[in-house]
């Protein structure tokens, strides 16, 4: 018996369709525009809005507030006594709460504060940097020792430290350990509310069923 192989024909590939150079040009240029237009829109995304400008005569309250035209605007990133604190001990106490407003008042010299806004605090203050005549207010207060650094200017809170200005002169409670303690010392002292009429009735029914048994 013979043996033989088959054969299949073979047909030939049809040739690949050779892109014409100006359509590589087109797609090339189409990716290019792809990606700038998504690099642009994660730019716009990312940009902030403008802060809110408060601007005018400024009275200060305390040494990290002040008020523009209504507005009352705690001084961003730093945290000064209250009017009401004291510092230092014994006969050396100086009222620092009021030397932090002082301080503050000589800062803005008579002239027109500049705020910054960014932010509400919980207690519905806006929050600023504010400037006066060129000096940042905020910073200024924390360099002079008048302000404890509360998130920023860390930096000047250290010089100050080291050339012990201000209060770093003194024994003193940070103005945040002060508000906790004479604030749970209210809460102690406050007297206790009066009971409503449906309280009233509840007591006088239960003397009532009481006195029954």
């Amino acid at each position: 018996m013979s043996s033989y192989r088959r054969y299949r024909r073979r047909w030939p590939l049809p040739a690949r369709a050779q892109r014409p150079p100006w359509r590589r040009a087109f797609d090339f240029a189409l990716m290019i525009v792809f990606f700038a237009l998504v690099a642009l829109l994660a730019a716009r995304l990312n940009v902030r809005p403008p802060a809110e400008l408060l601007a005018g005569r400024a009275y200060v309250i305390d040494g990290d507030t002040v008020s523009i035209a209504g507005n009352r605007i705690r001084l961003k990133g730093i945290d000064a006594p209250e009017l009401a604190q004291d510092c230092g001990n014994g006969q050396a106490a100086t009222g620092c709460g009021h030397a932090s407003r002082q301080a503050l008042i000589g800062f803005v010299g008579g002239r027109d504060v500049r705020c910054e806004a960014s932010g509400k605090d919980k207690y519905d203050r806006t929050l600023a940097t504010c400037y006066s005549g060129g000096i940042n207010l905020n910073r200024a207060m924390v360099e002079a020792g008048q302000a404890v650094a509360y998130g920023d200017y860390h930096d000047v809170e250290a010089s100050a430290i080291r050339a012990r200005r201000g209060l770093w002169a003194i024994e003193f409670e940070t103005p945040q350990d002060w508000r906790r303690e004479h604030e749970a010392a209210a809460n102690e002292q406050a007297p206790k509310s009066l009971p409503g009429p449906v309280d009233q009735l509840f007591a006088w029914l239960g003397r009532l069923l009481g006195g029954l048994w």
